[in-house]
């Protein structure tokens, strides 16, 4: 009877340690064990996945990437998030790298919508492609438009639109020949050293580069011409050409009156 409970003694030691080294099937990954198809996060930067083939091998490998939001990216894969594209791809060796570029129809930066224009500070700009700001050209006071690299003659000056290399842009007169010609009302022009009458009786004439410059007034009815600030008479009555703040003014006065 003594040596019977022994034996079962033993037996009830051996199905004991059986059941503390049996080990259950799965990948054991930095100390951790995981089942078959369950995924993981690996350092908030790719998604990890356990397979665990019939035989009992197994494996791991990465799935997918991760964005700094959480957002997860399958490998060989791209997602939009927030105006930007994040790719997930391998490469040699296994190697899986996440990349991000912005979307083709991203916004542009100050809140400007892709393919939005607006004008700033005479410029004009539009949101491009990948949220790039393009610059289109430029916008006179008047609202003339002037194309990138474009040279256009706005009331006899040549004014030239531009992007320099360093990525500032410009608009500027260009230098006038000393013959150039003058523009007058209405953007008539008139040759270098010539005069012509505006407003019935406002004497102008085109000086060196293009400068319009007045001369005086005219009174055709009594063949007079009148040099600014000076006067002229005809019987009783005084003629006045004169400037004042900035303005040239024409009227007449009865001789002896004061004015």
């Amino acid at each position: 009877f003594q040596m019977k409970f022994l034996l079962l003694s033993l037996l009830l030691v051996g199905i004991s340690l059986a059941e503390e080294v049996k080990v259950e099937q799965g990948c054991r990954y930095k100390g951790n064990v995981y089942k078959n198809a369950e995924t993981w996060s690996e350092k908030d930067a790719f998604k990890m996945k356990c397979i665990v083939e019939q035989n009992g091998s197994w494996r791991t490998e990465v799935t997918g990437c991760m964005t700094p939001s959480g957002l997860e990216v399958p490998v060989n894969s791209t997602k939009e998030e927030n105006g930007m594209d994040w790719i997930c791809e391998s490469g040699a060796e296994g190697s899986i790298a996440l990349k991000q570029k912005r979307n083709k129809m991203a916004d542009c930066v100050g809140g400007h919508k892709n393919g939005e224009k607006w004008v700033d500070s005479s410029f004009e700009f539009e949101c491009g492609e990948g949220g790039v700001q393009k610059f289109l050209g430029c916008v006179t006071p008047a609202g003339v438009k002037i194309a990138d690299g474009e040279i256009k003659e706005i009331d006899g000056n040549k004014l030239e639109c531009k992007m320099h290399a360093n990525g500032t842009v410009a608009l500027g007169a260009l230098p006038k020949e000393k013959d150039a010609e003058c523009v007058g009302k209405d953007g008539e022009k008139h040759p270098h050293g010539s005069t012509w009458v505006e407003n019935v009786m406002f004497e102008y004439k085109c000086e060196d580069f293009g400068a319009k410059t007045i001369k005086g007034c005219i009174v055709k009815e009594q063949g007079l011409q009148i040099p600014i600030n000076e006067t002229r008479e005809a019987g009783n009555t005084v003629f006045h050409c004169e400037v004042k703040d900035g303005s040239y003014r024409f009227y007449t006065s009865n001789k002896g009156e004061k004015m």
